[in-house]
């Protein structure tokens, strides 16, 4: 039988969590360079402070094009099947990472501490 008390103890549990939650995301801590990995390889190494777009071309003859606006990455276009990659959201920050599987791309961020060993979304 649940009594007044143990709802009560649930409540405050889960709104602590929340809290300890929105507290700890605020301490992100924004990348400085994108790494592009290719088929197991690295690709290059790009400042997040630049814009650019940048074609990755692997050796079977699927593309992906990479974008970097305003301190952020993401995936602007690629010939993979499911298209992902590209509705993945903005990576900035440091650990954060898109994958392309079809096409074996990796963008990951670097140059900042990493808040946490991995995320899921």
């Amino acid at each position: 039988m649940i009594k007044k008390a143990d709802l009560i103890l649930a409540a405050a549990l889960i709104i602590a969590g929340l809290a300890a939650s929105y507290l700890l995301s605020f301490g992100d801590d924004p990348g400085k360079e994108l790494v592009i990995t290719s088929h197991g390889e690295l690709f290059g190494t790009y400042s997040l402070l630049e814009d650019r777009t940048i074609r990755v071309e692997g050796d079977d003859g699927h593309f992906n094009s990479v974008s970097i606006r305003d301190g952020s990455a993401y995936v602007e276009d690629s010939d993979c099947t499911g298209q992902d990659c590209v509705h993945s959201h903005e990576i900035s920050v440091s650990g954060e990472t898109i994958v392309c599987l079809p096409n074996k791309l990796v963008l990951e961020i670097n140059g900042g501490e990493k808040e946490y060993d991995s995320i899921s979304r």
